[in-house]
């Protein structure tokens, strides 16, 4: 696994309940499956936003992007490219 969804897929762990968490087999379960309500979803934004040190952008802030670890993983990769060759790091 990449580095990028090999974190994506940490954070939805814990954010998830550790019930559910333990039933996210691939990247590509569906979340919503594994009950990723409201709450959960403000607190995924969040830990993604601070562990990669970036803001995702409007147009990517919708259910689908949030389906699963992968779609999480793409609309990542797809705003650190938008921001520069130094986004996502720390």
């Amino acid at each position: 696994m990449d580095p990028t969804l090999a974190t994506v897929t940490q954070i939805v762990r814990r954010v998830l309940p550790e019930e559910q968490a333990a039933a996210l087999s691939s990247p590509d379960s569906e979340l919503r499956t594994l009950r990723l309500g409201s709450l959960e979803l403000v607190s995924l934004l969040v830990a993604l936003e601070d562990t990669f040190s970036v803001r995702f952008p409007a147009d990517v802030m919708h259910r689908d992007t949030f389906a699963s670890v992968r779609t999480i993983t793409e609309a990542l990769r797809a705003t650190l490219g938008t921001e520069g060759p130094d986004a996502g790091t720390r």
